[in-house]
């Protein structure tokens, strides 16, 4: 029987995979075909949405890549499109129950590649939330939210709550009030306190407020104004309130046999579904690292090795990820400045800023559906 990969989710590992397959896998195999199934015409190039959020940044031509195109290049009998949703995984038939605009099917699959991604349950657009009108259509909502706004409060003390609030300050800091809730002394939890520290800091350089020791216990909205109140009694008033925080993985269709106890795929170190030999997973909807970029590029690049050692019954056979435990972050605070950690080193600002704060990477975006990269590393 001829062998059919079936891939789930178009994001940054998702199309990596499926481009890597066709080009050096499929020559070695004959009769291969990958199936790619997306409800997203375009990849949302989400990296930059800290920054395309705000009003005039960043035009949607930046964020928002036709997915289809890049793919033209291979035969239909050896690549298809699915513009639809997985809805249900039948593991003992071998096949995904899918969604499309017209009808549901069944597409078989010999070997199964799950990497549908994460997202915020508030559904703010810093990842897909749909289809990609849905997407766009939500995008330019929040543009304009946060142009009419002249207060906001912002629940999020990671990466993408630090590097939104700095990003909105970064135009609006001497005309809106913005302010951050952290459950720290310093937003960045999990990262050093220097890096922390270095964060409040700039924020505060572009005016952002800090609510520090606090968490969001409850949010009304009453007459175009939100009433926030925090864990530390204090209570904020706001036109526009973000919640950033409290992503989950995509995987409502998996069954729970595939899935730990808050939802993320079970992967063991071969990027397979623990105890399956069929099933994969990459990126945030695993349970092996953080939810973050650089994890998922890595990822889709070792599954894709070794799906290619399975395919082409390679002597070198499958090998373990070696996990990284120490963290890999960097942190823009608008285009200019910015912190993180590598291993257990603070990064200069100038570094971040230089690397990541200047264009957050939107030069690389087209050259991930073109099928030559995913961010860093050639595909």
């Amino acid at each position: 029987m001829p062998e059919t990969v079936l891939i789930l989710g178009a994001g940054y590992a998702g199309i990596g995979i499926a481009h890597k397959l066709p080009k050096d896998t499929r020559p070695k195999v004959e009769g291969l075909k990958v199936v790619l199934v997306s409800p997203n015409t375009h990849h949302l190039w989400n990296i930059a949405v800290v920054r395309g959020i705000v009003p005039g940044q960043l035009s949607d031509d930046k964020l928002f890549h036709p997915i289809a195109p890049g793919f033209e290049r291979y035969p239909a009998s050896a690549f298809e499109f699915v513009l639809g949703s997985a809805i249900l995984v039948d593991v003992p038939k071998g096949h995904v129950q899918v969604q499309t605009a017209e009808t549901t099917k069944n597409i078989h699959y010999t070997h199964l590649v799950v990497a549908t991604g994460s997202s915020y349950g508030s559904r703010v657009p810093f990842t897909s939330i749909g289809t990609h009108r849905e997407t766009c259509d939500a995008l330019h909502d929040w543009q304009q939210k946060i142009g009419k706004a002249s207060s906001i409060v912002i629940a999020g003390a990671g990466p993408t709550g630090v590097e939104t609030a700095a990003e909105i300050a970064h135009i609006y800091g001497q005309t809106k009030s913005i302010t951050i809730v952290v459950p720290g002394d310093h937003p960045l939890p999990g990262l050093s306190s220097d890096v922390g520290k270095t964060a409040s800091n700039d924020l505060a350089k572009l005016n952002v407020k800090i609510a520090r020791q606090a968490r969001v216990t409850n949010v009304q909205y009453n007459v175009n104004q939100f009433t926030i109140s925090l864990s530390s009694g204090e209570t904020l008033k706001a036109d526009l309130y973000l919640p950033l925080f409290g992503t989950k993985a995509n995987s409502d269709f998996l069954t729970s046999e595939l899935l730990d106890e808050r939802g993320n795929l079970k992967l063991d170190s071969s990027l397979r579904a623990t105890g399956f030999t069929n099933i994969w997973g990459a990126g945030d909807v695993g349970n092996l690292e953080p939810k973050q970029l650089i994890f998922a590029e890595r990822q889709a690049l070792h599954l894709a090795g070794n799906l290619h050692a399975v395919l082409t019954k390679a002597d070198n056979g499958v090998l373990p990820l070696r996990s990284i435990v120490t963290p890999q972050v960097f942190v823009t605070i608008g285009p200019n400045k910015g912190t993180g950690q590598y291993s257990r080193f603070q990064v200069p600002g100038f570094i971040v800023s230089m690397v990541k704060g200047k264009t957050l990477f939107t030069e690389k975006a087209p050259g991930l559906v073109a099928g030559k990269n995913i961010v860093r590393s050639t595909i």
